[in-house]
């Protein structure tokens, strides 16, 4: 099988789920170039009315759903101070993984902050281990359930209290390349209840969501030097808890890229990496899987490695990857070079 990258930014072509390959620039390229003919102060504008218009509950203006990451406080904070809401009811989804200090800091520096009630919301354990463990064998997407309850839970609540408009942060399937328009409204959307995606409404960057929630308290492992992770080009995303990363892990086996890959080649469109700078960290860090969120994801759904490690070759594409000396799945493309005894 012929891997096809991107001319402009290297990210591996036709393996993303949803995408359709028409040409030698991925989707996610094509979708940057669209977001510089859009009227995004006209957005914010027209979002500012919307709110005013829209207020039906006695309290709260609007629900988040937060996990007290960078897009958390990027959301609250231009709510706050630049969309005129007052009192915003925050929704946490927590997961049953190690929580890390700078995940603990930060979810509570966002209610404090900005003065927010804050539902935290966790799901029965046995039942989360449980749909993680399916996940992991059917799909190898072990927060396959999780990640659907993270946008309807929210919104269920929104509904039972009559609270109108639900925020998120990106709209990640127009951002990597899977959506041709950048839609405000999120699909769960109906006539009662909006769910809005600020990233179409303020043009999403990484870099734009860290200066924001920087400027708000927020703080990165670095400053507890608590993780320091391996298979990541950052430590700022992704960060709450330990164990999460390895769903993100996930989809290097089946589609050959995982979060290297999408942080790096998000640089390149950012213009902070050239496009062989992200070649060089694609090759050498993509393939790794953290340990320690390898084991904490384990611990956490009563599994063993060697069951996690079964499952990973069971779903591993063959003809992107292959095994090297140390039995560690590669890109064919990256492929280290090969040792003599």
């Amino acid at each position: 099988m012929e891997i096809k990258k991107c001319k402009k930014c290297g990210m591996i072509m036709g393996t993303r789920p949803n995408t359709v390959v028409t040409g030698d620039v991925c989707g996610a390229c094509i979708n940057a170039e669209k977001k510089k003919t859009i009227d995004f102060k006209a957005r914010q504008e027209w979002l500012t009315q919307y709110i005013k218009e829209n207020k039906t509950h006695p309290v709260y203006d609007c629900l988040v759903g937060v996990s007290g990451g960078k897009d958390s406080h990027m959301i609250v904070k231009r709510l706050v101070e630049e969309h005129g809401c007052k009192n915003i009811l925050l929704v946490n989804m927590t997961d049953e993984f190690t929580k890390t200090q700078a995940g603990m800091h930060n979810l509570s520096n966002l209610a404090e902050r900005y003065n927010c009630d804050m539902i935290t919301y966790r799901f029965n354990p046995q039942t989360f281990k449980e749909k993680a463990r399916e996940g992991l064998e059917q799909d190898l997407f072990p927060l396959k359930w999780f990640e659907d309850r993270l946008y309807k839970t929210p919104f269920e609540i929104a509904k039972k209290f009559g609270i109108k408009l639900v925020f998120y942060g990106e709209n990640a399937e127009f951002e990597y390349g899977s959506a041709d328009e950048l839609e405000i409204f999120h699909p769960l959307s109906d006539d009662e209840t909006k769910l809005i995606y600020l990233g179409a409404i303020w043009p999403y960057s990484i870099m734009d969501s860290l200066n924001c929630a920087r400027e708000a308290g927020f703080r990165d492992l670095n400053y507890y030097n608590e993780w320091q992770r391996q298979g990541q080009l950052e430590n700022y995303t992704q960060i709450d808890s330990i164990g999460y990363i390895v769903a993100v892990w996930c989809k290097y086996p089946k589609f050959g890229f995982q979060r290297v890959s999408d942080i790096a080649t998000r640089f390149v469109r950012d213009g902070i990496l050239t496009k062989a700078q992200a070649e060089q960290y694609i090759a050498e860090q993509d393939w790794v899987l953290d340990p320690c969120a390898k084991r904490d994801l384990c611990r956490a759904i009563d599994i063993t490695e060697e069951f996690f490690d079964q499952c990973v070759d069971k779903h591993a594409n063959r003809d992107l990857l292959q095994k090297d000396a140390n039995g560690h799945w590669r890109r064919k493309d990256y492929f280290p070079p090969q040792y003599d005894d």
